[in-house]
């Protein structure tokens, strides 16, 4: 049976200051020999190996899960699934931080002030 074309979708979010969505779910692999891998999920999800082919590893910066592996037509290991991202979001009537490191993205828009970390940092206020 075909359980490997369902995947979960991701969800949206304007925190960013545009809707973008994440955290979607990785395709399954084939699970009968000359069938494809499953589609990945809306949000990063990267597609499940075919009998045939390679998973495909989730979206960085998405938190997408990886595509799922296959055991027909030859072993294919799964993916790994995308990096994350952080991102903190205030009115701007508030004070900037006083500091940050790791190299935030820092906008302002629409009434806020926008912090984006797709690494490792900290803020301080």
């Amino acid at each position: 049976f075909p359980s490997h074309d369902r995947s979960a979708a991701g969800t949206a979010s304007s925190i960013s200051g545009s809707s973008v969505t994440y955290a979607g779910g990785g395709g399954g692999g084939a699970a009968t020999t000359g069938s494809a891998g499953g589609a990945g999920g809306s949000g990063g999800g990267g597609r499940g190996a075919g009998s045939a082919g390679v998973s495909v590893a989730g979206t960085a910066n998405t938190g997408g899960g990886g595509g799922g592996g296959s055991g027909t037509g030859g072993f294919q290991s799964g993916a790994s699934g995308g990096s994350g991202i952080v991102i903190i979001r205030y009115a701007d009537t508030y004070s900037a931080a006083t500091s940050t490191t790791g190299s935030p993205t820092i906008t302002v828009s629409g009434g806020y002030r926008i912090y984006q970390w797709t690494g490792s940092g900290s803020i301080t206020f």
